[in-house]
């Protein structure tokens, strides 16, 4: 109630009764959510939905707002069993559920996600030279994890000022390790001068949708749909570097086990890509599409729509192997870079752009 009603309602209470507020209805709440999450998520066909009705509606039985109803929510995604679909309340229902439980998890049979270790989480857009001996060197940009739109490419014009175009450089290392996700469309864009005028990324893989592709075309990078030759806008590119061709430069790509979800869909277009191999750890495993669905109350259901395929059509739901497998931690002593920064270096300089 806001504070001049409020005001009115004291002096006036003997004659004009406050109209009581709408009661709280969880079984909507349950509804609402199972018929956007139903028709759409990529395991739709794989779960038992009369027993997952019957559990979400035996929690909302007994909540009395949204913060009660989490784990009905919760409950409903999880059950999707497809290690990337998520419920994500609004920080202040997130606080009050910390609040109320003291942190309890949501379900308590459901299994945490697996863990990943990794040092290089949240690292900035980050660009340096790696001598490769010779006189020749190779770029190493580091791509981290982003969240959110990029309404200005702000963001992708920073990896793609990164990689630049600088004379001597024969070679590039991306590092996406600790690189958790979040936007994939502003990393590619970025990386989009590695990729090339006309490069093509079968992009999904998820029931009915099997047919579309990521293009860049002039600039932008567009979708199609199967069966529509019309392209659907995405992004717009930031402005190539003008000396040299990057789209043939080999190219490093650096892994590790937290490179997760939009980090993973970055190394799955690359993989596309010629004149590129990968070095470090298997990937998390979440190389997957999700469709954000806001619900009435506030929580946002992350659904997972369908897997992401590489050129060649090939789904990573396991993670992606590198074709270098090397651990994390230092190198030979002789050479200040990690073990996996010292792997690709070496195979860069044994590549015919790079020998001198």
């Amino acid at each position: 109630m806001g504070e001049r009603l409020a005001i009115a309602a004291v002096a006036w209470a003997f004659a004009w009764p406050v109209p009581a507020q709408d009661a709280f209805d969880a079984q909507g709440r349950v509804t609402e959510a199972l018929e956007a999450v139903r028709p759409i998520a990529m395991n739709r066909d794989k779960v038992d939905w009369s027993a997952v009705e019957a559990q979400a509606r035996a929690i909302a039985d007994k909540a009395q707002d949204t913060v009660d109803l989490l784990p009905a929510y919760h409950l409903i995604v999880w059950s999707l069993h497809d290690e990337h679909s998520f419920m994500q309340p609004r920080p202040d229902q997130f606080d009050e559920w910390i609040r109320r439980t003291n942190g309890r998890r949501y379900l308590p049979d459901t299994p945490r996600p697996r863990a990943s270790v990794s040092t290089f989480k949240r690292r900035p857009v980050s660009e340096r030279d790696l001598p490769l001996g010779e006189g020749a060197r190779a770029r190493e940009v580091v791509v981290p994890a982003f969240s959110g739109s990029d309404p200005d490419g702000a963001f992708a014009r920073s990896i793609a000022d990164a990689l630049g175009a600088r004379p001597g450089v024969c070679g590039y290392v991306v590092d996406l390790r600790g690189n958790t996700g979040g936007n994939m469309g502003p990393m590619l864009a970025g990386l989009s001068p590695l990729l090339g005028e006309g490069f093509t990324i079968p992009a999904i893989a998820g029931p009915g949708i099997e047919g579309a592709v990521f293009r860049i075309e002039h600039g932008k990078m567009v979708g199609y749909l199967p069966g529509s030759s019309e392209p659907v806008p995405m992004d717009d590119l930031p402005v190539w570097p003008r000396e040299g061709d990057l789209a043939f430069a080999p190219v490093a790509v650096l892994l590790d086990q937290a490179t997760a979800s939009s980090g993973e869909a970055v190394a799955v277009a690359l993989r596309g890509r010629p004149r590129t191999r990968f070095f470090g750890e298997r990937t998390f495993g979440v190389a997957s599409a999700n469709q954000d669905l806001p619900l009435s109350d506030g929580v946002t259901l992350h659904v997972t729509i369908a897997l992401l395929k590489d050129s060649s059509g090939r789904t990573y739901p396991e993670g992606i192997e590198p074709d270098a497998p090397v651990a994390s931690g230092p190198g030979d002593a002789a050479d200040p870079d990690d073990a996996v920064v010292e792997q690709a270096k070496l195979w860069l300089s044994n590549e015919e752009a790079c020998r001198r």
